[in-house]
């Protein structure tokens, strides 16, 4: 008996090993990217609740979106307001998808609202404690999704998807600026009149379709997504788009995981508009030897992940690669911020 519970201990002691030396190999430890700005940041979570229920939890409970405020604690220049920039996750991603490019926003005296989408997100953490794993149904419905072959399907969970998002967005963005009304020194910093929207794969999809229907968003930066709100529907295996001019600037940030394929995907033909366009408006960067991953903070938290999603290998080093990607966005935002 004694011999029988020792070798269970051990077994579960090996166990335990394994479980935390994959850990470590898998998310190994790192320094967060030093912030080039002169502000001290701040953080902190709040909660905003939705007038309906979250379709994926099914109990008629009101949907609730978790906001993590990035802001600089030491503004010193109150006679200038610069914009509200907010935050769109990719499928699966997290509150802190390019936590490192919000920092560094925040450093330089922006207000950075990272929004986590229930359902969406890895996770999300409720006000209760408790937290919500992404959807198996929306995990199901990405996986059997094919946009080139079957452009009506996918044009339907484009719209889908984009309605909870986008309101997702608009509600977090009003209760803001209802929150600066009622404490207008508590964020010495923000223009609550100008928006920044920001998002990574369908987060830059979300960000795009914000400035669609609402006027406060001044700017746009798009790390590699598709415009899926201006797709209006699909006949004739074609997208029905909505080419019109968005009339704001906007930066489009490439990987090589889309950029040689822009012009065959037909979810991306309003990209290749904006690729092609003399219009000063539309600014794109191509980062060669790149992979989808590499433009989000999980190519840093964990190289090995990345990689696995992206299937490639980037050429370059992640930190190194998530340093110009955060200079180009704030050397955007801050030109938008003058010319605005």
């Amino acid at each position: 008996m004694k011999k029988t519970m020792l070798i269970i201990i051990i077994i579960l002691v090996i166990i335990v090993l394994l479980i935390v030396v994959g850990k470590r190999i898998l998310f190994p430890r790192y320094n967060e990217i030093e912030v080039t700005g002169k502000y001290e940041i701040g953080c902190e979570d709040y909660w905003v609740t939705e007038d309906k229920e979250d379709p994926f939890l099914k109990d008629g409970s009101s949907r609730e979106v978790q906001v993590r405020v990035w802001y600089p604690k030491d503004y010193d220049n109150p006679d200038t307001k610069l914009p509200v920039v907010v935050v769109s996750h990719g499928s699966c991603g997290t509150i802190d998808n390019n936590r490192s490019l919000y920092r560094e926003f925040a450093s330089h005296g922006y207000v950075v609202l990272a929004v986590s989408h229930p359902g969406h997100a890895f996770d999300t953490l409720h006000s209760n404690g408790k937290k919500q794993k992404v959807s198996m149904d929306y995990m199901k419905e990405m996986g059997g999704m094919d946009p080139q072959e079957k452009p009506e399907e996918a044009a339907k969970l484009f719209a889908k998807w984009m309605e909870l998002r986008m309101t997702d967005l608009s509600v977090v963005m009003d209760d803001f600026v209802e929150k600066s009304m009622q404490a207008p020194d508590r964020f010495e910093s923000a223009d609550t009149s100008r928006f920044v929207t920001l998002g990574h794969s369908a987060g830059g999809s979300t960000a795009l379709g914000m400035a669609r229907i609402r006027a406060d968003v001044v700017g746009v930066i798009v790390l590699e997504s598709p415009c899926m709100y201006d797709i209006k529907g699909a006949a004739d295996g074609e997208y029905i788009m909505d080419d019109s001019d968005y009339g704001i600037p906007i930066l489009n940030v490439y990987s090589d995981a889309s950029y040689s394929h822009l012009h065959e995907w037909k979810q991306y033909r309003n990209n290749v508009k904006f690729l092609e366009s003399e219009n000063e408006n539309y600014e794109n960067i191509y980062y060669e030897g790149v992979g989808h991953m590499g433009l989000c903070d999980l190519s840093l938290a964990s190289p090995i992940l990345a990689g696995m999603l992206d299937q490639t290998k980037s050429k370059g080093k992640p930190r190194e690669q998530l340093k110009r990607l955060n200079t180009d966005c704030l050397d955007f935002l801050q030109r938008l911020s003058l010319n605005d």
